[in-house]
């Protein structure tokens, strides 16, 4: 990039625009040749970005750049919101279409879609906002509860798991959001979505297995329950069914990398579970785990489960006797 622009890119996230192109001495015939060499690709009318910058780009992060492109060419205040708003802030977003930047207005009555942008129209009090790289977004709770009215139930509970997490678990504050769009389109989804976020799920996989639980009629389980050994040692598995005195642990593969130390092999990692799980069962604990493969099995994960409960009764019962 020539050294003229490249402050211009460094200060707008990669982005060029054609009003600061045109002013720093380039022509439309210009800008044309260069997208038709490849040098630079259109993300949006009037907004470039290098294209082997853009190609090195993710789906979530091209989604973040073209989300300030489109803040910056709005002639009219407009907030991003949704999953736009949920990007910005570096929440979870699995599954969720990221192929339209989703913005809030208060200056119009209706929303509507143009040029890749959905304007949605509704209030915007100062308690539901903050700023991300100097960019006024909605905050985690009411970006939440705006992806529940909109997304599925799965993948609106992803979002509200980690807001409620990044929220200091203010469910106080998830509920009174929520209170104050009662009446909005899709605020029946939405509270059922807030009744069931929970910020002590720890990952994606965590609060997709509880959504799974849900829908395979299993009892609701605590998250991140703390079990003392006899030998001082702590515990926090990843779910406790408290009834059925039974854990259940989601192995995501991050999870073991997180408990590599350095130089570690990865079997040091995986004898540390099994001594661990051997632990819990002769503390009486069931055990059962599934795998990101199994969210997509309910029948399976039904099967692993129950029979994970009937093993600890049984084992109950036999150590009554």
């Amino acid at each position: 990039m020539e050294s003229r622009l490249e402050p211009l890119a460094a200060a707008q996230h990669s982005i060029l625009f054609r009003s600061q192109l045109l002013a720093a001495g380039y022509s439309d015939d210009e800008i044309s040749r260069r997208i038709r060499r490849n040098d630079w690709t259109a993300i949006r009318r009037g907004a470039y970005v290098e294209t082997h910058v853009w190609d090195s780009l993710d789906a979530v992060q091209r989604h973040r750049v073209l989300t300030i492109a489109v803040v910056k060419q709005l002639k009219v205040p407009a907030v991003p919101s949704h999953v736009s708003a949920a990007v910005m802030l570096g929440m979870a977003v699995w599954d969720l279409d990221l192929t339209v930047v989703h913005v809030t207005r208060q200056d119009r009555h209706a929303s509507r879609f143009e040029a890749g942008v959905m304007h949605h129209a509704a209030r915007l009090p100062p308690s539901d906002l903050c700023v991300v790289d100097g960019i006024t977004v909605t905050g985690p709770l009411r970006t939440a509860v705006d992806i529940a009215r909109t997304a599925p139930f799965e993948q609106s509970v992803v979002v509200a798991d980690g807001a409620l997490a990044r929220s200091g678990k203010d469910r106080d504050g998830l509920f009174a959001t929520f209170e104050r769009m009662r009446t909005w389109s899709g605020a029946r989804g939405a509270g059922r979505v807030v009744e069931f976020a929970d910020g002590n799920a720890e990952s994606v996989g965590e609060s997709r297995a509880r959504v799974q639980f849900e829908r395979i009629g299993l009892p609701r389980p605590r998250l991140q329950y703390v079990i003392q050994a006899p030998n001082g040692e702590t515990f926090r598995p990843d779910f406790y069914f408290e009834a059925e005195h039974t854990l259940g642990e989601f192995d995501g593969r991050s999870k073991y990398f997180a408990y590599l130390g350095p130089g570690e092999d990865p079997a040091e990692v995986v004898w540390r579970e099994k001594r661990r799980e051997d632990m819990l069962r002769d503390m009486g604990y069931g055990v059962a785990r599934l795998v990101w493969k199994d969210l997509n099995d309910d029948a399976t994960v039904r099967e692993r489960f129950r029979a994970a409960f009937e093993r600890t009764r049984r084992s109950a019962r036999r150590g009554l006797r």
